[in-house]
């Protein structure tokens, strides 16, 4: 029997729901009147029904926080002079020139949450305020305008499409699998169960042991990623 760490947290969040429960019977029974102990049985109940809920049936999110966030999400966009790195937290877009693109490394490691592209550059960035900057704004930018460095994370509009744009400007592109994780090397076994007219699949994958968590997508001199982190500019380009 494989060990399925889903099940055992969902099994302790019921273990604290019926601890929760059963305070609140042997309260009720010996007729306590203990705030206290009531508001602490309450949370057992709460916290742990609320979590179990959300990781067995999920939260609805409304059609309004949706839009909210995709307003809010960043994205990027290319044409014939660069590309343009849209944050609108920042109200900002930062045009990064064909030009001044000097390494392009995409990196995925395992331990992370996120896959991201880092762009160095031989100068910073232009930035173009899209209107009055806020006060979060105004504390990050300063830091920003300075950087030659321009890091585009995975839950940015358009991240998958970055090696296309890549590839019709530059001709000398190393290929990426963004869909490469580290995690899933060989499928050991898979679980199709339908349940509540939900179709759930449970996959044991073998790690990939030739899993590289950085790759050089481009570079102006053609340099490996132990020559780059070797270099005079290592500091530099991996700060």
């Amino acid at each position: 029997m494989k060990f399925n760490p889903l099940l055992v947290i969902k099994l302790l969040l019921g273990l604290f729901i019926c601890i929760g429960i059963a305070l609140t019977i042997l309260m009720m029974v010996h007729n306590s009147k203990v705030v206290g102990a009531y508001v602490v049985s309450g949370l057992f109940i709460l916290f742990p029904g609320i979590i179990l809920y959300g990781m067995t049936v999920g939260f609805r999110v409304s059609e309004k926080t949706i839009t909210q966030q995709i307003a809010q999400q960043e994205s990027v966009t290319s044409d014939h002079k660069g590309l343009s790195y849209q944050i609108p937290l920042l109200k900002t877009t930062q045009f990064i020139s064909w030009e001044i693109i000097e390494t392009i490394i995409y990196s995925n490691y395992h331990s992370d949450d996120q896959a991201q592209f880092s762009f160095y550059l031989t100068q910073p960035a232009l930035q173009i305020a899209s209107e009055k900057p806020g006060w979060i704004a105004k504390v990050l930018l300063p830091l920003i305008k300075t950087s030659k460095k321009v890091v585009i994370y995975e839950n940015c509009i358009n991240f998958r499409e970055i090696p296309k744009m890549l590839e019709k400007h530059f001709s000398s592109i190393n290929p990426v699998d963004i869909n490469e994780v580290h995690g899933k090397g060989t499928l050991l076994s898979s679980k199709t169960t339908l349940r509540e007219n939900t179709v759930q699949i449970e996959e044991y994958w073998k790690p990939n042991p030739n899993f590289e968590p950085e790759k050089v997508i481009y570079d102006r001199y053609n340099r490996t990623i132990d020559e780059l982190k070797q270099s005079k500019n290592s500091k530099n380009l991996f700060s």
